[in-house]
């Protein structure tokens, strides 16, 4: 059980909707496995109070919050600075409130990048959201080709004849988009709150893909360094990995 007290530092996940994520588990059970006086909370957010909540959320005095779907294109013109990941990917999943401002930030590319070795290789990049421009340009920096195609293409849903890593940032989790093919590096950001397998990581795993990265990996590791930021400490992974797979 949580307990937010008056001295409690909050952090929130800007989404809509909220309901489904797996974030609020995950990270609370790295504040209380650093004994952290921190507690982080979804706040359901329809695009049209977009604007109101992150300034609510300034001067309320959270430290900061996590962005996901439909919000991290549109929060960028809500942020006073960017870093440099956020400015190339045009995408933001990260706030961090300072002394009244709103620094935004992306850790979903890396996420990814963290995980596969793409130099050098073709890559496909399902979906045209945020999470999307921010994996494809991180694969760009990691000297992949990038391919990004989405539900308004022509050629939709596209072959993965000739590329050596797939990665799904679509919100789709129970059907294959694309066929994978034995050798692929396989990457799913979508993931099923009842932890089952999604679809295209199911497909890639009974053609031994490797590595077959689900939505609970990148889950977890966009999370630990949106806590970092936070917290200016460590993410405890071995918590937060226990709080998502148990």
């Amino acid at each position: 059980m949580i307990e937010i007290r008056g001295t409690t530092t909050l952090v929130g996940l800007l989404g809509w909707p909220t309901s489904h994520s797996l974030s609020p588990r995950m990270q609370n059970a790295g504040f209380a496995a650093l004994g952290l006086d921190w507690a982080y909370v979804p706040l359901p957010t329809p695009p049209e109070a977009l604007g109101e909540a992150v300034r609510g959320l300034v001067a309320t005095g959270f430290a900061g919050a996590n962005v996901t779907i439909p919000h991290k294109q549109a929060v960028l013109e809500l942020c006073d600075e960017l870093d440099d990941v956020a400015a190339r990917a045009g995408s933001v999943n990260t706030l961090v409130m300072r002394d009244g401002r709103v620094l935004g930030s992306s850790t979903d590319g890396l996420a990814v990048t963290s995980q596969i070795e793409a130099r050098g290789l073709r890559a496909l990049v399902l979906g045209t959201g945020g999470a999307s421009r921010a994996v494809a340009a991180a694969l760009e920096e990691d000297g992949a080709e990038v391919v990004v195609s989405g539900r308004r293409d022509p050629a939709w849903p596209p072959s993965a004849d000739g590329f050596d890593v797939v990665v799904n940032a679509t919100p789709v989790k129970e059907e294959l988009l694309v066929e994978p093919h034995p050798g692929m590096q396989v990457v799913d950001l979508a993931y099923l709150p009842d932890r089952r397998p999604t679809a295209l990581i199911e497909a890639a795993r009974a053609l031994d893909c490797h590595p077959c990265v689900d939505g609970l990996d990148v889950l977890l590791a966009q999370g630990a360094a949106s806590f970092e930021r936070w917290t200016g400490e460590p993410a405890p992974l071995v918590a937060m990995r226990a709080a998502l797979r148990e």
